[in-house]
């Protein structure tokens, strides 16, 4: 009886230190990735894609003008003053061009002041045009989802599209507001840490739009298919002359209106370690 019971507090105690020692490598090794993460990733407000469609239907004229609403937008005092009073007062932006596949104008630039933002918008002006195609906008937000996990900052990770239409293929129609495919890389994209993605329609004939005779509605294509997140939103711009009024006051709502509750990646990452470490100590 006393062997066994020696034999039995030993084996206890030889479970307890083995616990312990996968714990101690479970934390360690979390605590190793976030402080790499926390070392590189460069704090910000917001990390903001900039997703424009130039697919076959957007022509030259609609292009230039929206490419300078863009670019008006980053020279606009107001939006300059709401990135320098944010609550780290500096984001993170790039512009995207859409169609079937995606391209980079501009690639990632941090934009902490008026010069940075000059900056940003003297590349925009600068920068052609890529795309062309189908309107593949789940493609675009799978390829977002990579960009706002791997780039150096950290934030709350935004897609902004600017869209005159409907997704095209992977299942999905021009006649049509349902499109699993934009469902499913958006949950994919809020599960990978994303926050929100906000949109901006622009009337296209009688084939998308808010006129009774278009085929498809802008805003329930928009809430069925595409915006999801935390205060997501979606505004409809008639005009380009619209887009370009719309475009400054949309940046900055997605700055100066953070849902709130909304984790950062980094805190993420905490939450993960907490649960795992939870789920080790319930094992035991």
């Amino acid at each position: 009886m006393i062997l066994a019971r020696v034999f039995n507090e030993t084996l206890i105690t030889e479970g307890e230190i083995k616990m312990k020692n996968r714990i101690t490598k479970w934390i360690m090794g979390a605590l190793l990735v976030l402080s790499v993460y926390s070392v590189h990733a460069v704090p910000v407000d917001v990390e903001l894609i900039l997703a424009t469609d130039t697919s076959g239907s957007v022509d030259a004229v609609d292009f230039a003008l929206r490419r300078d609403g863009i670019e008006a937008a980053f020279r606009s005092p107001t939006v300059i003053n709401a990135i320098e009073n944010g609550t780290i007062g500096s984001i993170a932006v790039t512009l995207w061009d859409f169609g079937t596949n995606v391209g980079v104008a501009v690639d990632w630039m941090q934009i902490s002041n008026a010069a940075q933002a000059n900056a940003f918008a003297d590349a925009v002006a600068a920068a052609g045009r890529l795309g062309g195609g189908g309107d593949g906008q789940a493609n675009m937000i799978r390829e977002a989802t990579i960009a706002i996990t791997t780039n150096n900052y950290e934030g709350r990770g935004i897609i902004d599209i600017t869209s005159e239409g409907v997704q095209s293929g992977e299942g999905c129609t021009y006649t049509s507001p349902d499109c699993q495919a934009t469902r499913d890389a958006g949950a994919a994209f809020l599960a990978a840490g994303g926050s929100a993605i906000n949109a901006i329609w622009m009337n296209d004939r009688n084939f998308f739009g808010l006129d009774q005779n278009d085929l498809v509605d802008a805003f329930e294509y928009g809430s069925l298919s595409v915006i999801t997140g935390a205060g997501a939103f979606q505004v409809f711009a008639e005009t380009n002359q619209d887009f370009i009024d719309a475009i400054d006051d949309k940046i900055i709502r997605e700055i100066q209106n953070p849902p709130t509750g909304v984790p950062t990646p980094g805190s993420l990452l905490l939450m993960a370690l907490g649960f795992v470490v939870f789920r080790l100590v319930r094992q035991k």
